[in-house]
This record gives structure tokens, C-alpha cells and sequence, in this order.
């Protein structure tokens, strides 16, 4: 199934939420002008009724002696007035009943007979019949006590129900118009956002795989495809240095292979030859098997690196006494450096527990003791425990021909042996410090290293305290 594009996927998302915004905004402001002018006509009915209030005064009682002057003076002042209105007022006759008098602007004065237990409520009801004939719904009526009257003013809705049905119409018609010209203007928003998107993706498709020097340009324009444009770049630096050092590897095993194939297949081209004695042979097969063994242990050591590269070495971690296992390689080191004018010394009084796998410990300070053992030639070689912030540590220091300091750097690279001194004649392939500082980072580890040329190196490996 294709996927939707980014871009169409991000303009129908949008749509929807500019419709669902226009259609909000329209019901809104319609709603909002509807109250408003609610409010706008409960006001001017609460402005009448107070002229209506402040006009009682002139007005006569019907059921007494009446006056000519001040109805028609109320009528002709009311007339003015722009909302129906009509004042009350409910005498009780002798009988029981109750007369209410009433005066409106077309009827100055008259008289309605209402039942005698009709409530304010009906009596409000037959009233405002006489105002709003065409139905109640149109009107608003607005209702003042002030004493012994009743004061009905009456606000016709019909004028800013035009409007709203007016503002409706108009934002029906215009819902569409403003929906496209915003889906419109959306598309380009969003092409325009992706413009970063399209150029990062078209400079990563046209890097070649061949030369992985080129580079992503960054910044982009946006922080999002800037971050993302930084993350393919630190991928191809990645891969960069990955292939540069199987480049690396690959050469470099060819030519440490070379070398002993080369030994072994002379070895065996003059063991083969004609007139060799018993003797001559034997000893030609001694050093094909030499030379095998050799061959045989750089190769498991090479595997060995490639499964700790590749996450698949298993490692036993859990406490142990990092002092013990530097007395067992004491005791290994002695071994190898009897013969010789060197003298090898230890400070392991202590208990030190570390958290890692012992086993992998061991061969770690064996790569080192052997290197100094290897590169000492008279001296001495001294044991020392070391501790520092949530680390113990074992160092190996040495009295022999030292490294250059431009050369520390490199001595853990594989196949490497830096000065001259450091060569196949010392025997090894230049993998131990690789494979020691590789099964050291697998237990959260480290190997230090300090050294001074002609006076000797001191090697530090520390790991993870136990407690």
C-alpha cells in the first residue's frame, strides 16, 4: 500500500481544521452579535420604561375625576417613543371583580375586566397580546413595578433578526471563498516548509557510497531538518569512519598475513628441495609450525575483536577481588621475564573488588605485562593497585624503551607498533593493547597510558568499584 505523502497529509489535516475554525468562528460571531444586541434592546426597554416611569406623574387616576390635558400630553410624549408600551393599574370593585386601566400610545385610556382570580402572570399575558399580535417570539417585553402601576414596554427582535439572518446568508457564501483562499495559501505555507525536507533529502540521495566525504548542508532554514540534516551527517561520519577503518583492517590483515605466508611457503620451498638432510628438515618444520601458531593466533585474536565490536562477546560481570587476579598475573609475568635482567615487583597487599569478568581481566593484564615484558630489556616492572572516584584500577609500569608522545594515540590501533623497537621482532601482531582496551570499554572500563621515551610506560587499567 503507498503511504500519503507529507504534504498532502498536512494540507487535508489542515483543511479540516480551517473548516472546523471558519464554521466555529461564523457560529461565534453570529452568537455574539445576538447577544449583543439582546443586551442592546434589554437596554434601550430599560431607558423607555424610565421615561415611562418619570411620566406617571401626569397621568390621572381613570376611576376618578379624569383631566384632558395630561393623557394627551403622555400620549403625544409616549408617541415619541419608539417601543410599544403599556401602563397599568388594578382597582378592585365592591363586587370582587378587578378592573385594570391601561394606556398605550393608540389608546390613551381603557378599560379591561379581567377575572377575579386571574393571576399577574395572565393578566401580563392578555397585555401583551394587544402589543405583540404576530407572536411573542418577535418581542421582547420588559416588566417595571412602580407602585400601584405596571409599566410593559415592548422591544421589536425583527430588526437585528434581519441582521442575523443578513450576517448567515453572508457568512454561508463567503464560508466557502475564505476556505479556499485559506487551503490555498495553506498549500504554499507547507511547500514552502518543505523546500529544507526536499533539498536534504535530494543532497542525501547524491552522496555516493564510494566517498563519503560530502556532507549535508546545514542549517537548513528550520531546526527540525536542521537536527535532522546534523543526525545524516554524524550517520555518514559513522559509516565514514567505519569503512575507513575496514579499509584499514582489511589492508592491514593482508599484509600481517602476507608475511607469515610468505615465511611458510620459503620454509617449505627449502624443505623440499633436493640433498636437504633429516636434520635440516625437522628444523624446517619446526618453524612452519612456529610460524602456524603464530598465524593461527592472530587469527583468533582478529575474531576475537570482531565479536567484541559486534556486541557479541559475553562478558560475566559481577564482583571480584581485582587484587587477586593482579597477583595471578604477577606470578605469569615472573614466569615469562625469567632469564632476564628484570625484576618484577608488586604492591597488592589490599583487596580491591571490581565489578566485571575476571577471566577477561586476567587476559587484559596479561596483553599489558607481556608488552612490558616484551619491550623491557633489563629493569624492572612494578604492580600497583589504583583508585579514583568509583573506579579501582591495576597499573603496569615498565622501565623499557617508552613511546613517543606523538605515538600514544595510536598504540591501541590495531596491528600497530609504534618505533622502531616496536616490530615483528619483538614478536606479536600489534593486536594485544586493541584487544585490551576493547574487552576493557565492554566492562564499562578504561586503559590509561603514560610514557616517556628510553625510560618506560605505565599502563592503567581501571574498572567499575564493586561496592
Amino acid at each position: 500500500m503507498m503511504e500519503p505523502r507529507l504534504r498532502q497529509r498536512l494540507a487535508a489535516s489542515l483543511s479540516r481544521v480551517l473548516w472546523h475554525t471558519l464554521i466555529v468562528y461564523a457560529v461565534i460571531v453570529i452568537g455574539a452579535s445576538a447577544l449583543v444586541s439582546e443586551l442592546s434592546l434589554r437596554r434601550a426597554l430599560d431607558h423607555s420604561a424610565d421615561v415611562v416611569q418619570s411620566l406617571l406623574g401626569l397621568y390621572a387616576d381613570p376611576g376618578g375625576e379624569r383631566t384632558s390635558v395630561a393623557p394627551a400630553m403622555l400620549a403625544d410624549q409616549l408617541l415619541e417613543m419608539s417601543e410599544p408600551f403599556l401602563i397599568t393599574r388594578a382597582i378592585a370593585t365592591e363586587g370582587g371583580d378587578r378592573t385594570v386601566y391601561f394606556l398605550s400610545p393608540t389608546m390613551p385610556a381603557k378599560e379591561v375586566r379581567v377575572a377575579p382570580d386571574a393571576s399577574h402572570n395572565q393578566v401580563r399575558r392578555q397585555l401583551v397580546t394587544v402589543i405583540a399580535e404576530r407572536g411573542r417570539w418577535r418581542y421582547r417585553v420588559g416588566h417595571r413595578r412602580a407602585g400601584d402601576f405596571d409599566i410593559f414596554v415592548a422591544g421589536s427582535r425583527v430588526p437585528y433578526l434581519v441582521a442575523m439572518l443578513g450576517l448567515g446568508i453572508v457568512a454561508l457564501a463567503l464560508l466557502p471563498a475564505a476556505a479556499l483562499v485559506a487551503q490555498r495559501a495553506t498549500r504554499r505555507t507547507i511547500l514552502a516548509a518543505l523546500i529544507p525536507f526536499a533539498r536534504t533529502v535530494e543532497e542525501t540521495q547524491q552522496i555516493d557510497p564510494r566517498d563519503l566525504s560530502e556532507r549535508v548542508t546545514s542549517p537548513t532554514g528550520l531546526t527540525e531538518v536542521t537536527q535532522l540534516a546534523d543526525e545524516i551527517n554524524r550517520l555518514i561520519a559513522r559509516v565514514e569512519r567505519a569503512n575507513a577503518a575496514l579499509e584499514a583492517f582489511t589492508a592491514d590483515a593482508s599484509h600481517e598475513l602476507r608475511t607469515p605466508l610468505t615465511h611458510l611457503r620459503a620454509q617449505a620451498q627449502w624443505a623440499l628441495a633436493e640433498h636437504r638432510s633429516l636434520e635440516e628438515m625437522r628444523e624446517a618444520l619446526g618453524e612452519i609450525a612456529r610460524e602456524v601458531d603464530q598465524t593461527t593466533k592472530m587469527i583468533e585474536d582478529l575474531l576475537l575483536i570482531a565479536r567484541g565490536e559486534n556486541q557479541q562477546l559475553e562478558l560475566a560481570l559481577q564482583p571480584f577481588d581485582l587484587a587477586e587476579v593482579a597477583r595471578d598475573v604477577e606470578e605469569v609475568t615472573q614466569a615469562m621475564a625469567s632469564g632476564r635482567d628484570i625484576d618484577v615487583k608488586a604492591d597488592l597487599t589490599d583487596s580491591a573488588e571490581a565489578l566485571g569478568d575476571a577471566d577477561r581481566t586476567r587476559q587484559i593484564l596479561l596483553n599489558l605485562a607481556s608488552n612490558a615484558v616484551r619491550y623491557t630489556s633489563r629493569g624492572s616492572i612494578l604492580f600497583e593497585l589504583q583508585r579514583r572516584d568509583g573506579m579501582v584500577g591495576v597499573s603496569v609500569t615498565d622501565t623499557g624503551v617508552g613511546i613517543a608522545e606523538n605515538d600514544l594515540d595510536r598504540v591501541f590501533d590495531r596491528f600497530e607498533r609504534v618505533e622502531g623497537s616496536r616490530s615483528r621482532a619483538h614478536g606479536g601482531a600489534g593486536l594485544g593493547l586493541t584487544i585490551a582496551r576493547m574487552l576493557a570499554q565492554l566492562q564499562a572500563g578504561s586503559i590509561s597510558v603514560e610514557s616517556t621515551p628510553n625510560k618506560g610506560s605505565r599502563f592503567v587499567l581501571w574498572l567499575p568499584a564493586g561496592d
